[in-house]
């Protein structure tokens, strides 16, 4: 079976994708990633063919709209949502994933739910999908994108779907644990679980698999990270970073650029270029970051509390979700001192509900079904459609 596995330009909506294409690939089927040519080292590196399809990265888009100046949060969201993902990225993501798809054909396309292109495709040649979530559920948005994406839809040769009824196929995978979703916001009726792996580990990596703080001695374990994308919000990573050190526990940060580029740091810190979050979160106590969706999985897989400081896209709504379930306390970016930091981190390693409600939610995590699951309900799909 040829499986084309499609995706946005950015790491965080690739990474969910990878254990059910690796699964699908163990297993003997024809897959390929199509993504930004950005994100080709880590499609490699994960053993899997790529081909390149839409722009470079999320950020290349970004620099290019204007009104984003200045612009955090949900208002940063809402451009970002509107202007890149249902304009410019769908909008080169179908173009060259329709031209691919006539001459590969696909069996099957599993995408992420914030590739809006690749859905225009499979619309198009009448090709089955389904749809790996990466982002946080948040069907509100769906009325921002109506009209780009109709739009898109018409110059595809489309006819209007103005609920986008059709949007995530024939699977919705959450990769939500029950205790973060929100009952009054219901998830498509086509919904099945996924379980969230951390596909984060390279092969000839050791340091991937080496203890990242040092050696226990009674004192706290803070990991630090602001993701894939944020190494330039020096402002905000210093008072995390400060409040942290404050609190007299050892903090690693997993900073995503070179460690010179954050400066002199207090003692008791160790700044790393890069930690694979499935090595860092298991060996923390709690983490301090911006609440992007990748990292908060993998330390709810790793029974880790956490800080967080929302700055843009789905976070806000994550650490919603996180404070509400008992797992996190929320720094707003607004009151982001690293007094604040220092508070939050300190109730957090006082208060043993936070470690046990982590532990409870990791356990909802182990208990979901994995990609071979998911691989084998994808199977079913296009035999029934073949």
């Amino acid at each position: 079976m040829r499986i084309l596995v499609s995706s946005s330009p950015g790491v965080g909506h690739l990474l969910p994708l990878l254990p059910v294409a690796r699964a699908a690939s163990a297993r003997g089927h024809d897959v390929l990633v199509a993504v930004g040519a950005g994100l080709a080292p880590i499609v490699l590196a994960a053993g899997l063919r790529h081909v390149q399809t839409g722009t470079a990265t999320i950020e290349e888009v970004a620099a290019g709209i204007p009104e984003l100046a200045g612009l955090t949060g949900r208002r940063r969201a809402v451009v970002m949502f509107r202007q890149a993902f249902c304009g410019a990225i769908a909008a080169s993501i179908a173009d060259d994933i329709h031209s691919l798809a006539k001459t590969w054909r696909p069996d099957v396309i599993i995408h992420e739910d914030m590739d809006f292109g690749s859905w225009i495709v499979a619309e198009r040649l009448s090709i089955p999908h389904v749809t790996v979530q990466a982002t946080a559920w948040r069907p509100r948005m769906r009325d921002l994108a109506s009209e780009p994406l109709n739009q898109l839809r018409k110059r595809h040769g489309l006819a209007a779907d103005p609920d986008l009824a059709g949007l995530y196929g024939a699977i919705f995978f959450t990769t939500r644990p029950v205790s973060l979703r929100d009952p009054n916001v219901p998830l498509p009726e086509v919904t099945a679980e996924l379980r969230p792996i951390a596909d984060d580990r390279r092969p000839g990596d050791e340091a991937a698999a080496t203890d990242p703080f040092p050696p226990v001695d009674g004192r706290p374990r803070v990991a630090v990270t602001l993701g894939t994308v944020n190494a330039h919000q020096i402002p905000v990573l210093r008072s995390i970073v400060e409040g942290a050190a404050a609190t007299g526990a050892h903090v690693v940060v997993a900073l995503g650029a070179d460690p010179a580029t954050l400066g002199a740091v207090p003692a008791g810190v160790t700044v790393r270029a890069y930690v694979p979050m499935s090595t860092l979160l298991p060996a923390a106590d709690l983490v301090a970051f911006h609440g992007g969706s990748g990292t908060m999985l993998a330390a709810l897989a790793a029974a880790c509390p956490m800080v967080i400081v929302p700055l843009a896209a789905d976070q806000p709504d994550n650490a919603e979700l996180c404070a509400a379930a008992g797992v996190a306390r929320v720094v707003p970016l607004e009151s982001l001192t690293a007094n604040a930091v220092q508070a939050a981190i300190e109730a957090l390693l006082t208060d043993p509900s936070y470690r046990r409600r982590a532990a409870e939610v990791a356990a909802e995590i182990a208990a979901m079904p994995g990609p071979e699951d998911a691989l084998a309900r994808i199977e079913r799909l296009a035999q029934s459609t073949s």
